[in-house]
């Protein structure tokens, strides 16, 4: 009997594994207060804002927000109480799982050691972050469509499930899109299906055009923030690599999951599996499009969970004699990675938390410090030193501006008196819009901006400091929208042209991705390597060092004199178009202290002819992403 249907006892068993489970690592990560510092100022009357003198959408998941807003109206208390709704949210999602998807004992027992054993889907089913929410919308959408009755009611609560899903956090719509499409296109009545898909979209409409009357734009600021940072593709797809990487190592069961559930639809001929796996397609090839992300395996999570209800319901895993062999495959992928959720304690913040590319085990960074374990009555949570910086601040009772990134616990307890610049940009209505400064190093989130002269005293005031007079310009039309009046002509006539872009020409993009880098003439430089002694050399900052030539350069040989053991990106540009990039070094093998290197120009820039080259230091990890270096001689020898 155990092969055909549930055991009752391992059903009740699982339930209080996955109950253990959250509770010992549930945990609360420093962006979650990003938002709750909106869902704060919202309570307490100053609307859904971060900042309380401008309307800035500092979050990315409206829906997961507003479910926070009554239940910390009742509890003025957010550790607890966001702790106690991811930890619901997630079982309701396994309640659901293995009462409406699996079918039977074994698949009960392959999606529990698969999504308890995933360091990405435990550590994001609390975190403060929607995640939990995803998963439930996930769960409930394709308990609908796996029963593939697509009557015009069925596919109704299907659009407005992914419609749900698309407000929890937006880049989501990519998983549902190709499902939703297979739904529509086996419905009767395709043109009454078109409306009634529609239909379940309204409540997105809603939010889009709420967004851009109190906002004054569609997507949140923090898009703006990540998508406009002026990242070079190829960097992003190559971190995006990183991430893939840093899974595998970290995270094995998450990415092997993932890799054999494409096999899926060739082994099961069923047509919504191909619609279901597009969907996944389609997502992973986002994240690696976006450059993934700093928090290791967030970005997972979801498609996770669409493999392993793909697995246990179209695999031929569904007896027992097959499901013990594909649950021990599963637990042996878990235990041959690092920190297994369940093995891990109070004590699990002790090293190991960055990786050289920036990618985070956000957990372990935190854990010490925002988990439940660590929590005791009476005791402030979260208690890292950014919270209590806050509390400093809120202490005070006076209205100062603070430069600060990271700024969730800092921003949460500091309170509405204090006006937060996020040199990020992430929660900043004019920095967002500011390419992010030029670094070989990046760290997904975590674009550096340069903060304006007089910004810093432009941005909790009512006066305009900026002193570049074209980027005044713009932050007068920025502040139009997010400080005038709601229902103005002026502001809505200034929201149209700042969304179709008629304000961009304001800003000097070059200007600000590379700004404190230092300048130097090729004339001045020669006469200072002339004079250079032996032990001498000249200093490549750690924002960089431009070299200017008094003409057009056509030279296919660049020679340089570098410090060995370095490594250099070269960038070549004709005034301010950017050309190309160059990699050099290290060369640890060099007997001096210097490497030389002859540097074919890319045939891009020799065609069009460069006026300036752009030397950085690349840091072999981001903890060391402010170093400086050197640089010995220059010429070019075809000359």
């Amino acid at each position: 009997m155990l092969n055909n249907k549930k055991n009752d006892t391992i059903v009740i068993i699982i339930w209080t594994f996955f109950a253990i489970l959250f509770l010992r690592t549930a945990w609360l990560c420093d962006d979650a207060y990003i938002s709750f510092r909106t869902v704060d100022n919202a309570v307490n009357g100053y609307g859904l804002r971060w900042n309380v003198n401008e309307r800035v959408q500092a979050y990315t998941h409206p829906l997961w927000l507003l479910l926070h807003i009554p239940f910390y109206s009742l509890t003025k208390e957010i550790f607890l109480t966001a702790i106690f709704i991811s930890f619901v949210v997630s079982m309701i999602t396994i309640i659901l799982i293995t009462l409406l998807i699996a079918r039977n004992t074994a698949q009960i027992l392959i999606m529990a050691s698969i999504l308890g054993f995933s360091r990405a889907f435990v550590d994001f089913s609390s975190s403060g972050l929607e995640n939990p929410m995803s998963h439930l919308l996930l769960t409930l959408f394709f308990i609908l469509f796996l029963e593939q009755k697509f009557t015009l009611l069925n596919l109704f609560l299907l659009s407005f499930i992914s419609c749900l899903a698309t407000l929890n956090r937006q880049d989501c719509i990519l998983i549902y899109l190709p499902a939703l499409a297979y739904a529509w296109w086996n419905t009767d009545n395709k043109k009454i299906g078109l409306i009634t898909v529609c239909a379940g979209f309204i409540p997105l409409l809603i939010w889009e055009l709420f967004s851009i009357i109190y906002y004054g734009f569609p997507f949140p600021n923090t898009a703006y923030a990540k998508l406009g940072a002026s990242i070079p593709r190829s960097d992003l797809l190559h971190q995006g690599l990183h991430y893939y990487t840093w899974t595998y190592q970290q995270d094995r069961i998450t990415l092997i999951t993932l890799i054999i559930s494409f096999a899926i639809p060739f082994i099961r001929k069923h047509k919504e599996i191909w619609a279901s796996t597009i969907g996944l397609f389609l997502y992973c090839t986002y994240i690696l499009w976006i450059g993934g992300d700093f928090m290791g395996g967030r970005y997972f999570t979801v498609p996770l969970l669409l493999v392993t209800i793909l697995l246990i319901r179209y695999s031929y895993l569904d007896r027992i004699k097959q499901g013990i062999p594909a649950t021990a495959f599963f637990l042996f992928l878990s235990l041959t990675q690092p920190d297994v959720p369940i093995l891990t304690g109070a004590d699990y913040s002790k090293g190991g938390f960055i990786t050289s590319n920036g990618i985070t085990t956000e957990r372990k960074y935190y854990y010490e410090w925002s988990s439940l374990l660590n929590w005791r009555p009476g005791k402030p949570m979260p208690s890292f030193s950014w919270a209590n910086d806050g509390r400093e601040n809120r202490a005070k009772n006076k209205k100062i501006t603070k430069l600060r990134g990271c700024v969730g616990f800092y921003g949460f307890f500091s309170g509405p008196l204090v006006h937060i610049v996020d040199f990020h940009g992430l929660t900043d209505p004019l920095l967002s819009r500011l390419p992010s400064l030029y670094h070989p190093k990046i760290a997904i989130g975590h674009f550096l901006r340069y903060v304006p002269e007089g910004y810093m005293e432009s941005a909790s005031s009512k006066d305009n400091k900026i002193n570049d007079p074209d980027l005044a310009q713009f932050y007068n039309y920025i502040r139009i929208i997010t400080r005038e009046p709601l229902w103005s002509y002026e502001r809505f006539k200034t929201i149209l042209k700042m969304n179709l872009g008629y304000y961009d020409y304001l800003i000097d993009k070059d200007k600000y991705q590379f700004a404190d880098t230092q300048i130097k003439y090729y004339s001045t430089l020669k006469e200072e390597i002339s004079k250079l002694k032996d032990y001498e050399s000249i200093k490549i900052p750690e924002r960089g060092l431009e070299i200017r030539f008094e003409q057009t350069k056509h030279s296919q040989y660049i020679h340089l004199e570098l410090r060995k053991g370095d490594q250099f990106h070269l960038l070549l540009f004709h005034n301010k178009e950017y050309l190309a990039r160059a990699i050099l070094g290290p060369k640890p093998d060099e007997n001096s202290l210097f490497a030389n290197y002859t540097l074919s120009v890319p045939k891009r820039a020799l065609h069009k002819g460069y006026n300036k080259i752009r030397i950085f230091v690349c840091p072999k990890t981001l903890a060391q992403r402010n170093i400086h270096s050197f640089l010995k001689n220059m010429d070019f020898p075809s000359e």
